[in-house]
């Protein structure tokens, strides 16, 4: 089958185009910036099955060069997933954060309808739609009120009703997936678990201190491993109900300080912890854990890869991306 990613050079983004390439699937997609390391890798990994030429440079907001896009690669499927990520930018760029991750959304379901109408759309937002919780809510279901807090989460809420109205509206195969916090080898270190991975890794190779500065290590988060993450995406694609939004997550709650424990196990050097007030929020959402029943009855899907092994391989992708860079 042939496929459609926007963000193909994201962190899950190039984790869902390498499962695709090994299931023997046609890949394409659009990416702000071509010329980055995850996009190399995919050529160096998949040659011949992966042309330079499968992945156009497009800003998401460009329904003109998404439609052309579109009517070039004529997908079955499409993958949604470009968006601005990082919830802090989202603060210092609220305008931005609003264009990318709504108007992106709409641009794309708008270039898809013209384009590709019967393709099947996963639309991935986030767990983070749901915002404000009650603690007496978890664990978090698809059909909780979505109450986001944050400019990054508004947007994505705003797109995912977006992606229920075209469905709604016009019949058209869109899939609403919500992941929750999701981690693994890739990952910028603006992410908590990628941040503390390669500051260890640093501290090893003698780059960087042996102390970390923290924020509030006990709220707790659903982490996930990128790698079920979009196996998930993949089981919304065959088996997913149009019109429907899914959970992907753990269905475990784990503090951050568990997180941090877990890679200093793993470390090499002695790592000492120092709190630092700058990080701390002064607001917090305490604990999130996502319901993943209706997923797992639909699909099949469940997350495999434990945690234990998900730390260990984004250490040892910090200790090579280094290593690389020293050389």
């Amino acid at each position: 089958m042939r496929f459609f990613v926007t963000g193909i050079s994201g962190f899950a983004g190039g984790h869902l185009a390498a499962a695709l390439l090994e299931a023997g699937h046609s890949v394409s997609g659009i990416a702000r910036n071509v010329r980055v390391r995850a996009i190399e890798r995919l050529h160096e990994r998949y040659p011949g099955r992966f042309p330079v030429d499968a992945v156009r440079a497009c800003d998401v907001r460009d329904g003109l060069q998404l439609r052309e896009a579109l009517r070039r690669f004529r997908p079955d499927g499409i993958f949604h997933l470009a968006g601005i990520a990082f919830v802090p930018r989202s603060f210092a760029e609220p305008r931005v954060a609003y264009q990318v991750n709504l108007f992106g959304a709409l641009e794309l379901l708008e270039a898809a309808r013209e384009a590709a109408a019967e393709a099947r759309v996963i639309l991935v937002t986030s767990g983070e739609v749901y915002g404000w919780i009650d603690p007496g809510e978890l664990p978090l279901r698809e059909e909780q009120p979505l109450r986001p807090i944050t400019p990054y989460a508004i947007g994505k809420a705003a797109a995912d009703f977006a992606g229920f109205q075209v469905y709604w509206a016009e019949g058209r195969p869109v899939i609403r997936a919500r992941p929750f916090n999701h981690t693994g080898p890739g990952q910028s270190p603006d992410f908590v678990c990628s941040e503390f991975a390669r500051a260890i890794a640093a501290a090893e190779a003698g780059l960087g201190p042996t102390t970390l500065r923290v924020g509030d290590l006990d709220v707790e988060r659903d982490f996930s491993d990128v790698r079920d993450v979009v196996r998930g995406y993949l089981a919304l694609f065959e088996r997913g109900e149009p019109g429907e939004a899914y959970n992907l997550g753990s269905g475990t709650a784990r503090s951050i300080r568990s997180v941090l424990d877990g890679l200093i196990a793993r470390s090499t050097v002695p790592m000492r912890i120092e709190a630092d007030p700058a990080k701390q929020r002064p607001r917090e959402i305490r604990r999130i854990v996502a319901a993943i029943d209706k997923v797992s009855a639909a699909t099949g899907w469940r997350p495999e890869i434990p945690i234990e092994r998900t730390l260990t391989d984004l250490l040892d992708h910090w200790r090579e991306e280094l290593r690389d860079a020293a050389t």
